[in-house]
């Protein structure tokens, strides 16, 4: 089984703005932020799956709700949506939703509910059908069933280095070294890992950032998130301005 774990724990275990923006309290009435309801989901699903899988998930290439080639020739479309909220151990989990927390406090903040649900899911459905479309044609390396939120997570991620390219974020690589890098450099650092081990899946890259990973489901998140983005705010003249004014004062 091919799983859709990512490289965040060699990138970054967590990603923290300047200002910290993400940590203060949604501007909502609502107690529950869209995030914290994503977040939520991934939770109770995860639950949902160890108790019927058990610990770590064992999930066959054959169940009805991770994403596979022969799922979606049965017609299981619904596996687009269901496979975005399993995962394949704790860690996988807990970096997926990290990155949802950091992120997506960010374009909830940005976006209108339906655009942010819109950029989310998108981002993970066109995430999974890159990953299919890999299958097709090459079998033998992205065969397998497809879990987790990645693709969804770095569709927002994407977003975010669309909007705000200059924004300043700490991480630590390798979990030790603080480092600080510009959101559209990260984005790019990212993409290129990507691609790399899809093109070199024995490189010392693709042993490093770990096994079953999803790469082209990656870049489908990444791809749409930006494109959804750049479309989204070109539509409207008031956020492109309050962008440019944000990014001169860092």
């Amino acid at each position: 089984m091919r799983v859709e774990k990512w490289a965040f724990h060699v990138y970054f275990l967590r990603g923290m703005f300047e200002n910290r923006s993400y940590m203060r309290a949604p501007s909502s009435r609502s107690r529950w932020s869209l995030t914290s309801i994503l977040l939520a989901v991934n939770v109770g699903a995860f639950l949902l799956e160890c108790l019927y899988h058990g610990y770590p998930p064992r999930i066959p290439d054959n169940d009805y709700f991770a994403l596979s080639v022969q799922g979606l020739a049965h017609g299981y479309l619904w596996q687009l949506i269901t496979y975005q909220f399993m995962h394949a151990g704790f860690l996988h989990l807990f970096l997926n939703c990290w990155v949802i927390f950091v992120f997506g406090r960010e374009m909830e903040a940005a976006l209108r509910p339906k655009q942010f649900f819109t950029l989310y899911f998108a981002s993970g459905v066109m995430g999974g059908l890159v990953q299919m479309g890999g299958a097709l044609v090459w079998p033998s390396h992205f065969g397998g069933a497809v879990v987790g939120a990645s693709a969804a997570a770095l569709g927002l991620v994407a977003a975010f280095a669309a909007l705000y390219p200059e924004r300043l974020l700490m991480l630590l690589l390798f979990f030790i070294i603080p480092l600080t890098v510009r959101a559209k450099n990260l984005l790019l650092g990212i993409a290129i890992a990507s691609l790399f081990c899809i093109v070199f899946p024995h490189s010392f890259l693709a042993m490093l950032l770990g096994g079953n990973i999803a790469h082209a489901a990656h870049l489908g998140g990444m791809l749409t998130g930006y494109v959804f983005a750049i479309w989204i705010f070109k539509r409207s003249r008031a956020p492109l301005e309050e962008i440019v004014v944000e990014s001169q004062s860092l």
